[in-house]
């Protein structure tokens, strides 16, 4: 096994553990120790690639969603709508998951997570979008967008997703275009 590959071995490892011990218990009374010995890694494995908990959990969800878009089909670039019909379609297998992590307040680490893999695809030239892409570079505009689109995932947790992923898609790629269009 490469090194690369035992480094991701770990971290699912790690992450499944964090996640069994959250079912069980809030995150304020999980000890490392304990994390440690469920995932069966050493302390000093923890201690040499996290500092808390919370890069856990942003390394794991930021690999599984570039793990995720990497198998979409092979294009030079996404629609902005096709992007995010995906990113929703993501959470909503992840549901559970997602639910947990925001029932033990980690919805900052999920903006973190969606902003970094964003900003990936912005830096790599990969969305394709109708309007500017200057939009995306304004400042603190990445940071708006990345809350905004996850507070709409999480509200549609919560109401139970009853629409499909590929409307929430479209409806952010509609209020991106409507916020460019409208600029005052």
């Amino acid at each position: 096994m490469s090194p690369q590959e035992r480094k991701h071995q770990n971290l699912v490892a790690i992450y499944q553990a964090l996640l069994q011990l959250m079912t069980q218990k809030p995150l304020a009374s999980i000890s490392i120790t304990e994390l440690c010995q469920r995932a069966h890694v050493s302390r000093t494995y923890f201690y040499r690639n996290y500092a808390n908990f919370d890069q856990i959990i942003g390394a794991f969800q930021e690999d599984y969603m570039l793990h995720y878009l990497r198998h979409l089909p092979n294009q030079s670039k996404i629609s902005l709508t096709d992007l995010m019909t995906h990113y929703f379609e993501l959470t909503k297998q992840e549901a559970a998951t997602n639910r947990l992590l925001i029932e033990n307040d980690k919805y900052d680490v999920l903006v973190q997570t969606f902003q970094t893999v964003f900003i990936l695809f912005i830096k790599h030239d990969r969305i394709h979008y109708s309007g500017s892409m200057a939009l995306f570079s304004e400042p603190y505009y990445v940071e708006f967008f990345s809350g905004a689109v996850v507070n709409v995932a999480v509200s549609w947790l919560q109401r139970g997703m009853v629409e499909p992923p590929a409307y929430l898609g479209q409806q952010i790629s509609h209020l991106a275009r409507y916020r460019y269009n409208h600029q005052s």
